[in-house]
């Protein structure tokens, strides 16, 4: 379904493109299932790394259509941008959800309902279609990732942490801000008092009749109370400015392949690599078939300008032998890259050598309004559409 390639990113999406518009808006909620997908984009997997970067996406959607006829797409591209920005500035909320699924994995018992659901053996039809499916092929339509989340929480009243790592680990586009606070959304923990509750006719009618769940369906929210709340959102911090350097060179990674691009223009690249930190894969337990789309995107992204290296230790040999001053990345989102960014800072600046992360425009417009829901973000979606058309 996913191909790992640029070109097959862009075909994907000049498939799409006619029906970005109205129609978009109009059939996105519904799941038709796996043989007819037409409804929505299908590019999330290639928006995550950014093989598709935001802007890119949004500017060629506006080539074929207005601003309001497109409205519910941008919209709901920026939402991951919104979700990064919001954990980016409450970074602690990820390390509450890493320390609260430890202890949920560690007191879990082995035959237990949550096993029968990632087995795809509960009984519950809907269920188990959906499980399939996001194992056998990396995805699942929003609306159903939604009545999953509600199910697994509030239904079967699983802890909603186990929920949100099955699909971090089996999702080609598993995010660590989408996903997390996705499923924190649907817990009634990420807006006070909000919960989603899915309902057995609401699957039948936007499944278009396929799915007719026979279950009794919770009416009243589980109870989250163990988990942790929202802290205060912390100030949108610039980043320091390129230094200067005679010898810079560029290390791309599967969270921005993009960066070689923009950043590229910035600066002259004397020697470019790829990384991708496969021991935090490893440790995280992604499954392989995620694993391997990223790494193999991450390839295409270099398209032979560089090797693609998954230890540390490997990319400052790279680094030493290239004679390299000054290290450039994409900034990291937070989630995999929290343990692996600043060792691998360490580890250079061990043999003297500058790591030095940049942050987009886009990020650094839209950040700073991640400050609370998504419909006071959005007032800043206008103003990167006009730069958008300055660009463009």
């Amino acid at each position: 379904m996913f191909y790992s390639s640029k070109q097959g990113a862009r075909d994907a999406l000049e498939r799409f493109l006619p029906r970005a518009g109205l129609d978009y808006a109009r059939a996105r909620n519904f799941d038709y299932g796996l043989e007819r997908r037409d409804n929505v984009s299908m590019l999330s997997p290639w928006v995550r790394l950014r093989m598709l970067p935001e802007w890119e996406l949004i500017a060629a959607v506006l080539q074929q259509h207005s601003v309001s006829e497109a409205a519910k797409f941008i919209d709901e591209v920026c939402w991951r941008t919104y979700w990064k920005g919001w954990l980016s500035r409450r970074p602690t909320v990820w390390q509450d959800y890493c320390a609260e699924l430890a202890a949920e994995q560690a007191s879990l018992p082995e035959q237990s309902r949550y096993h029968a659901i990632v087995s795809a053996t509960s009984g519950i039809d809907c269920m188990d279609a959906w499980t399939r499916e996001l194992i056998d092929t990396g995805y699942l339509h929003n609306h159903a990732r939604m009545w999953y989340a509600s199910i697994w929480i509030h239904t079967l009243k699983l802890p909603w942490t186990l929920g949100a790592d099955f699909f971090f680990r089996h999702l080609l586009d598993g995010d660590p801000a989408s996903n997390t606070l996705s499923w924190r959304w649907v817990a009634g923990l990420h807006t006070e008092g909000k919960t989603y509750l899915a309902t057995a006719d609401n699957i039948k009618q936007y499944s278009d009749g396929r799915l007719n769940p026979q279950i009794e369906f919770a009416t009243v929210p589980a109870d989250v109370s163990r988990s942790s709340r929202n802290p205060l959102a912390a100030p949108h911090q610039p980043l320091a400015p390129l230094p200067d350097s005679d010898r810079v060179g560029l290390l791309l990674h599967e969270e921005d392949l993009s960066a070689r691009n923009w950043l590229g223009e910035q600066v002259t690249v004397h020697a470019t690599a790829g990384f991708i930190p496969q021991q935090s894969y490893q440790t995280q337990r992604i499954a392989q078939p995620v694993f391997d789309f990223r790494h193999n995107c991450l390839r295409d992204a270099l398209a032979g300008s560089g090797e693609v290296y998954t230890q540390i230790d490997a990319v400052v040999a790279w680094a030493e032998q290239a004679n390299i001053d000054v290290l450039l990345m994409a900034e990291p989102s937070i989630g995999i890259w929290n343990q692996v960014l600043p060792e691998l800072q360490q580890a250079l600046r061990n043999k003297d050598i500058q790591l030095v992360c940049q942050r987009h425009w886009w990020d650094d417009h839209f950040y700073p309004h991640a400050q609370a829901g998504f419909f006071r973000f959005k007032k800043a979606i206008p103003a990167a559409i006009e730069q958008l058309a300055v660009e463009n």
